[in-house]
């Protein structure tokens, strides 16, 4: 429970530092009709759905294989091996969530929009989910998945609206990262920010949709194999 609090907000201060002091015009805003808010704000709003994100997906890559004994000797639906460290990052990233939601009661911010949150924490989990299914199964006959995994996330990292917000020629471009719209519900449940476009949404909707069902059925695909694999 300490690392849930410890390493979000180690995060926090490095990048609020280096964000706020350290590249020159102090804060950054949010953009039009962003509220006003401090660049911190709009830091947490977006970093601490990514570290559940990103906990989740790399927790579910390495879960068949670090739980090879139960594979092998315990008749259970493998499922549930990848559905615990999802579930397991989506309450730590609640926590912080819920510290945060505190903080701005107390601060008298607005929190008109909480009611989004429960539909962006849905989202969030039904689209790591189905990616964690497909990288689960893939590890387990690649294991240089992990490395490859690493790489690709701190790219998407820095190609999503995490630590700064997305205008001008690029928005179309960011159109297409699902993650987008995601921290966007995220910003708007915590800071009372203008929704995401419409568009964006049942964008971000389909393709958490199509992407728990098509987890799904790669795993099934490929779990009577999995005993010996690893």
């Amino acid at each position: 429970m300490a690392w849930a609090i410890l390493h979000p907000l180690s995060l926090l201060i490095l990048y609020w530092f280096v964000f706020t002091f350290m590249i020159p015009g102090g804060r950054l805003g949010f953009g039009a009709g962003g509220g006003g808010h401090p660049y911190l704000y709009f830091l947490i709003g977006g970093l601490l759905p990514w570290i559940g994100f990103n906990e989740g997906l790399t927790r579910s890559t390495t879960t068949i294989v670090e739980n090879s004994a139960l594979v092998r000797r315990l008749v259970l639906k493998r499922e549930l091996l990848v559905v615990v460290p999802n579930v397991s990052a989506l309450i730590f990233e609640s926590v912080g969530l819920l510290l945060f939601v505190v903080f701005l009661a107390v601060t008298g911010e607005s929190l008109r929009g909480l009611w989004i949150l429960p539909f962006a924490l849905v989202m969030q989990f039904l689209l790591q989910l189905g990616i964690g299914f497909m990288l689960a199964g893939l590890y387990v006959m690649f294991r240089d998945l992990l490395h490859v995994i690493g790489f690709l996330l701190s790219v998407l990292f820095y190609l999503s609206p995490i630590l700064y917000s997305v205008s001008g020629r690029f928005e179309k471009f960011f159109f297409w990262n699902p993650l987008t719209p995601l921290f966007g519900l995220f910003r708007s449940a915590l800071l009372d920010s203008p929704l995401p476009d419409a568009r964006s949404i049942v964008f971000l909707l389909i393709i958490a949709t199509a992407s728990l069902v098509s987890g799904l059925l790669f795993f099934g695909r490929v779990q009577p194999a999995l005993a010996d694999l690893i």
